[in-house]
């Protein structure tokens, strides 16, 4: 998730001044992979109303808009603050992931070693015999560099679920800081619930907007 300054650009310039229209599709191509992986397909658009000639946001088939005039700098701040959060969530879940299959794929390796040892039990019925007591020797050395490996993958990846745990916690706390933050004024009458909800099944939603008000802060800085 990208927070390219560009790829709204068509947002906030091929709005009509009543009716939302789709975006330009090569304009928001993370707006749409993350619409595909939700439950429910939403297109943003911007509308201009006649009246207040206040920029808003919006998805198509969805009760939730942002009014883009309501927002100030600080919060731009917030928002990105938000989006950051999101990334470091996004990240710890990889390294957890990752973790995770290591763990799997020493296990199996402990298992194989343990299927070898048990088949050696079988073909030496003599237990004195030097080739089965140096073999058995072998694998059991082997059996314990193994396991000290698995136990210290484990370690890591307890510790990954830690981090994993807290990032979440973070994310989630400003989520609904955000929900509340961006639909206070719109029109929807959806519980907080809903609205967080609804920000993270379309994480673009929020980088649509921060992007929006970006371009609209750089315009107002060029002015100046």
């Amino acid at each position: 998730m990208k927070l390219a300054v560009t790829v709204l650009a068509s947002i906030l310039f091929a709005c009509s001044v009543t009716t939302a229209k789709p975006v330009n599709p090569s304009a928001t191509t993370s707006a749409t992979t993350s619409a595909e992986a939700s439950t429910s397909t939403v297109i943003p658009t911007a509308t201009e109303s006649d009246e207040s000639k206040h920029r808003v946001f919006s998805y198509e088939g969805s009760e939730f808009s942002v009014d883009l005039s309501k927002l100030s700098k600080d919060d731009v701040k917030l928002i990105q603050e938000y989006l950051e959060k999101d990334q470091k969530r996004e990240k710890a879940k990889k390294a957890c992931d990752s973790a995770k299959s290591e763990e799997l794929n020493q296990e199996e390796l402990l298992k194989r070693l343990s299927g070898k040892n048990y088949k050696l039990s079988l073909k030496y019925s003599n237990r004195n015999d030097p080739v089965y007591q140096e073999k058995k020797r072998e694998i059991k050395q082997k059996l314990n560099e193994e396991n000290e490996k698995l136990f210290s993958l484990q370690q890591k990846r307890l510790k990954l679920d830690k981090n994993l745990y807290h990032a979440g916690l973070l994310l989630h706390m400003a989520r609904k800081e955000l929900a509340d933050l961006l639909f206070q004024n719109g029109p929807s009458t959806a519980s907080l619930y809903s609205r967080i909800k609804f920000l993270k099944s379309n994480p673009s939603f929020v980088e649509d907007i921060y992007q929006s008000l970006i371009l609209q802060l750089n315009k107002q800085s060029g002015s100046e």
